[in-house]
Formats: C-alpha cells, sequence, structure tokens
C-alpha cells in the first residue's frame, strides 16, 4: 500500500469515528445563510461566462450539494478562457465528501508535470489564501490547474489537513460544510504567463465566493432577492 492511499485509509476511519460519535450527540450546528453555489454569476469584473452543464457521471460521482462550472472569457480579448469549477457540500462525510483534484486529473487521463503551493492575496484584510497549482498535460495540451478548498471560514490547499479540521469542527462547531474552488486554463505561452493571468482573474472573483460559500459565524439572512443580491455583489 502506498503512503498516500495510508494517509487516505487513516484519515476515513479517523472521519468515521468522528461522525460517529456526532451522530449519537445530537443535531447539526446551523450552517450560516449562504446562495447556491449552481446560481453562480456569470458576470465577475470584465470577465463574462457561459455555464458548462455537469454530464451526470461526473455529478453522480461528486454527489454534491452544489455544483458550479462556467466557463470565463473577456469580451474582444485574445486571452485565453479560463473555467471556474466550484463544488460545495452541506454536509462531508466518510462516503460524501470533496474529491481532491490529486486523484481526479490523472484518473481523467491528464500526467501532472509539476505540483506547488503558493500563496495568494485576494481577500482584503484577511491571511493569504495557500493554493495548489497544478502544471498538467493530455496529448499536446497544457493546462494549469490552481485549486483550494474553503471550509467554516478557513482556506487551505492540503487535504489531510482539510481531514483534520473537518473532525475537529464537527466536534466543536458542529458542521462539516465545506467546498472546493478551482480554476484551470490552457498554458499558451509560459506556466507563469498562465498563473498570472489565473490569479488576476481570481483577484475579482474572491469577493463573491463569500456570498455561496459559508463562513465561521452565523451571518445574516440572505436577501429574498437572489438577482438584487448578485448584482451588488459584483459593483
Amino acid at each position: 500500500m502506498s503512503r498516500r492511499s495510508l494517509f487516505m485509509l487513516l484519515s476515513v476511519l479517523v472521519m468515521g469515528a468522528g461522525f460517529a460519535w456526532l451522530a449519537k450527540d445530537g443535531a447539526p450546528g446551523r450552517i450560516p445563510s449562504h446562495l447556491p453555489l449552481s446560481d453562480f454569476p456569470v458576470a465577475v469584473g470584465d470577465w463574462t461566462g457561459v455555464p458548462l452543464p455537469v454530464d451526470k457521471k461526473t455529478a453522480d460521482l461528486l454527489n454534491a450539494d452544489g455544483i458550479s462550472s462556467i466557463l470565463f472569457e473577456k469580451p474582444g480579448s485574445t486571452e485565453p478562457a479560463i473555467l471556474f469549477f466550484g463544488v460545495y457540500y452541506d454536509r462531508q462525510t466518510p462516503e460524501k465528501n470533496i474529491h481532491s483534484p490529486e486523484n481526479c486529473l490523472p484518473s481523467s487521463g491528464w500526467a501532472v508535470l509539476s505540483r506547488k503551493t503558493v500563496a495568494l492575496d485576494l481577500f482584503p484584510g484577511r491571511p493569504p489564501v495557500p493554493a495548489s497549482v497544478d502544471l498538467i498535460q493530455k496529448g499536446l495540451e497544457r493546462q494549469l490547474v490552481l485549486y483550494w478548498y474553503q471550509e467554516r471560514g478557513r482556506t487551505f490547499s492540503n487535504e489531510y489537513l482539510g481531514r483534520y479540521y473537518m473532525i475537529r469542527d464537527a466536534l466543536l462547531m458542529r458542521r462539516t460544510d465545506g467546498a472546493m474552488v478551482r480554476v484551470s486554463m490552457t498554458v499558451t505561452t509560459t506556466p507563469e504567463e498562465a498563473l498570472k493571468k489565473e490569479v488576476g482573474f481570481l483577484r475579482s472573483l474572491a469577493p463573491v465566493l463569500s456570498r455561496y460559500i459559508p463562513g465561521r459565524g452565523v451571518q445574516g439572512e440572505v436577501s429574498a432577492s437572489r438577482t438584487a443580491f448578485s448584482q451588488e455583489a459584483l459593483r
């Protein structure tokens, strides 16, 4: 058994024990109000997007409570399009939780050429976001994939650290909700240039995320008018 498989097995066992204890000890905690991730806006800053349908096989595999897949472009620009993909779970369990791109990408035929972690200044007044950056290739096409996990007010890139946070918050907050945020684009020049473009896009995207991914504390109720709320978030 590989080291990664061993870590995954141990994390599942720990998660199972924690959730078994939680199930016997009462109802889950309240999740702050938020808009459905499936309603994510198709206009972000200077970017406009087209929703891409998720096939049934993928949707069944993810088994998520919210999925957003949108291809964003800058009108009139020759820059490559950027694919935003997000998944959200109201409650994660050993059988229903976020799938790591480290597993999904190779199983989809992509070879990982390099992987590193970067710190992104995306949220004003908050610590940098640790994000994983993968340079991948299938045939002659190369893509740069950038992703992080956003769960109960935390952002992190290490899935094993996420298991620890999940058990801790299940016991202390009675919550296991969480999301993964991922963007990707075709590399037409250099990976460094692609990363620069993705970070620029994410700086427009980041302020909108809190409307769709709940944070740590219980905030006010979401406005009854989702359209008005989404427009306000984009100003």
